[in-house]
């Protein structure tokens, strides 16, 4: 080989030239091809870039100080508003409730009423069997002869009602109501006293009355004679008290003691008398009680 002999392409022939074709041998290739010089750097045009985000500035102006205040008043506004529909629906709420509660205590106020009235006729009968007692005492103490009729030493009454009363107390109803609630309160108050009063000169009676016991008493009653007076009593009340005398006599006859009073020591006749004079006196403050409730309604009548 001589120096002018041109370098044979070997080596080029044994190069690969992978999938892409020779751009020299396809004319139309070459043609497509940007001329570009080795030392160039690829350009990325701004088509093939990533897309860009456009951030624009407000097209209003800054918030003045007039805007800050409308805008105050606009959310002030707003919430007045929203806690005055509230207001008013709860308002109308609790109005429907103090209507309700009205019915209910016009209702109670006439059970009390039918109650006041048959406790005012009870009290004034069980004086009247309580100076039967002392009379009778009082005879055997002095060994004379004892006056006719039933020892009875049981007081029988009827009940009030104040259901209605307190809840509307509790539910915080009663400040939704309207009328003269002092005059019902005062009531209801009488009403408590004379329930309290009641029940202790109960208990005290009855401890006394415990020396009529003795092993050889019957039964003080059976159910079907409980049964028989609830339903004398009932009728006595729907009757305002107006039955006939002597079926009143003979149903109260059923609530005598059993045991033999005679029998009684002169300690056990000195100590029943005082618990009975005690009981009395407790019928006097009952009996009082009792007018001023009577008092009360007709002072206070329903509109």
């Amino acid at each position: 080989m001589t120096p002018q002999d041109p370098v044979p392409h070997v080596a080029e022939a044994q190069i690969d030239a992978g999938p892409f074709p020779d751009a020299g041998s396809d004319p139309q290739l070459a043609a497509d091809l940007p001329e570009t010089s080795p030392n160039e750097a690829a350009v990325i045009t701004p088509e093939d870039a990533a897309p860009m985000i456009d951030i624009h500035p407000p097209h209003h102006g800054s918030i003045t100080r007039r805007d800050f205040f409308v805008h105050l008043f606009t959310v002030v506004l707003g919430i007045l508003i929203a806690i005055g529909l509230e207001q008013s629906v709860e308002y109308i709420h609790h109005r429907q409730l103090a209507t309700e509660a009205a019915g209910a205590l016009l209702k109670e106020r006439s059970f009390d009423e039918t109650a006041n009235d048959f406790n005012i006729f009870a009290i004034g009968r069980h004086e009247h069997d309580l100076q039967h007692d002392l009379a009778v005492l009082d005879a055997l103490r002095a060994h004379r002869t004892v006056p006719p009729g039933p020892f009875i030493v049981q007081r029988k009454t009827s009940i009030y009602a104040k259901e209605q009363w307190q809840r509307i107390h509790q539910s915080g109803t009663i400040n939704y109501m309207t009328g003269n609630l002092g005059a019902s309160g005062f009531r209801y108050g009488v009403q408590d006293y004379f329930s309290d009063l009641l029940g202790r000169s109960n208990e005290d009676l009855a401890r006394a009355a415990s020396v009529l016991r003795s092993s050889s008493d019957p039964p003080n009653r059976s159910f079907e004679q409980n049964m028989a007076f609830a339903d004398f009593f009932r009728r006595l009340e729907d009757a305002h008290e107006s039955l006939p005398q002597q079926q009143i006599d003979a149903a109260w006859a059923t609530e005598a003691e059993h045991g033999n009073v005679a029998a009684l020591s002169p300690a056990q006749i000195d100590s029943l008398e005082r618990a009975i004079q005690i009981a009395l006196a407790d019928d006097d403050a009952m009996l009082t009680d009792c007018f001023t409730i009577k008092r009360n309604l007709i002072r206070n009548p329903v509109h």
